[in-house]
């Protein structure tokens, strides 16, 4: 699994403007400071999708789905986070770095991850006898 540095996740969402990702899937009006447009989330026949320029995110007022253009991409094109991260890195001419963890740091990682998965699964069978 690839780690992406959280600190060019940042700077990929400063440089990518929300408008126009998700305009090029969902027709957006122009509605004040805001866009507007029928949300691709759930059918609906008067505009209640709003994408936000100022905030850089997306929310519907009708189905509640809201998010970055990360989320976005994840959410309509079922894309995995590292495809919708590549993919919007290629739109504004950025490189995603490669995992620069060593052999030993990626195995540790994968260790943590595996006990807290089976910590997780251990609570939840535990919450089911509450």
């Amino acid at each position: 699994e690839r780690v992406i540095p959280q600190g060019f996740i940042q700077d990929l969402l400063a440089r990518v403007d929300i408008v126009e990702v998700v305009g090029r899937h969902v027709d957006l009006k122009k509605a004040g400071i805001n866009h507007k447009g029928l949300c691709p989330f759930h059918g609906e026949k008067s505009p209640s999708f709003i994408v936000s320029p100022s905030r850089q995110t997306y929310h519907c007022f009708g189905c509640g789905v809201h998010g970055n253009a990360i989320g976005f991409l994840m959410e309509h094109t079922a894309a995995t986070f590292v495809e919708a991260v590549e993919d919007l890195a290629q739109q504004v001419g950025m490189v995603v770095p490669q995992d620069d963890r060593s052999p030993e740091q990626r195995e540790r990682a994968k260790a943590e991850k595996a006990r807290q998965q089976s910590l997780t699964e251990v609570l939840g069978r535990a919450a089911e006898f509450y």
